[in-house]
């Protein structure tokens, strides 16, 4: 058997590494899940039909908030250490990293004028 075909060259680990980058965005996914049980199942849990009906205290609201925010940051931080890696093998992923924080940065914003304003 050749073993020279088995070995992971620096360029092939690049490369695997730029693919796992643009896979941990699938991880915005997850996090979208994870953000519509917190604002359906923490209220429901504490007695609040809903998450926006008047009675609902503030602190559960900005709770719910905070909890979307931290389930977003997982993505772009997970995105950004895989890119390093990429990066570092020669294989830069820019533009998946890019995603990543915009995406972050878009859900945060809107998640803070729907409460501040909606």
């Amino acid at each position: 058997m050749d073993d020279q075909r088995r070995i992971i060259t620096t360029d092939r680990a690049g490369s695997i590494w730029a693919g796992i980058t643009w896979c941990s965005l699938l991880l915005f996914i997850v996090s979208g899940l994870l953000a519509m049980m917190a604002q359906t199942v923490l209220p429901a849990n504490l007695g609040y039909p809903q998450l926006h009906d008047s009675g609902v205290p503030a602190w559960l609201t900005w709770t719910v908030v905070g909890v979307d925010i931290a389930a977003f940051f997982v993505p772009p931080l997970v995105t950004t250490s895989c890119g390093r890696k990429a990066k570092r093998l020669g294989h830069p992923v820019r533009s998946a990293v890019r995603i990543a924080w915009v995406t972050f940065a878009v859900v945060t914003l809107i998640s803070l004028l729907l409460v501040l304003f909606g």
